[in-house]
């Protein structure tokens, strides 16, 4: 299972990407998968085994970033 982050622009996930690296964590750009959303084509996953989603969601709200988590297999 993976944290797919979606956003609404590709300048979102660039910035997010940014911020979560910078703060240490470990993730992937890939392609939105279009069941998901059809809002911005890539998102964020990050694997549940080294991802603090309270963490994650604080740096990010904190830099006025906006976007949804699904979790997927």
């Amino acid at each position: 299972m993976n944290y797919l982050l979606i956003f609404e622009s590709t300048h979102h996930v660039m910035k997010a990407e940014k911020l979560l690296l910078a703060a240490g964590f470990r993730l992937d750009i890939i392609s939105t998968p279009k069941e998901i959303s059809s809002a911005c084509g890539l998102s964020i996953r990050m694997k549940p085994e080294n991802t603090d989603l309270e963490m994650v969601r604080l740096v990010l709200t904190e830099n006025g970033l906006t976007f949804n988590i699904h979790e997927k297999k």
